[in-house]
């Protein structure tokens, strides 16, 4: 099973917006983050780079 951490423009620890993702869904300008215990996050903006091999995913957040 491949889960990603997904962060608001670059990697660093304060632009952590999500661990243990399981899955990314986009509609319009929003991106939902859904974890493995379902938890969701919704932000505006786009997807910037994902690294699966890596387990990072980097969200373009104009926020």
């Amino acid at each position: 099973m491949c889960l990603s951490s997904v962060y608001k423009n670059e990697k660093t620890p304060e632009n952590l917006l999500a661990s243990d993702v399981s899955t990314i869904e986009t509609e319009g300008g929003t991106v939902t983050l859904t974890d493995l215990f379902g938890r969701r996050v919704t932000v505006e903006g786009t997807l910037k780079r994902a690294d699966l091999t890596g387990g990072v995913v980097i969200l373009q957040v104009n926020s």
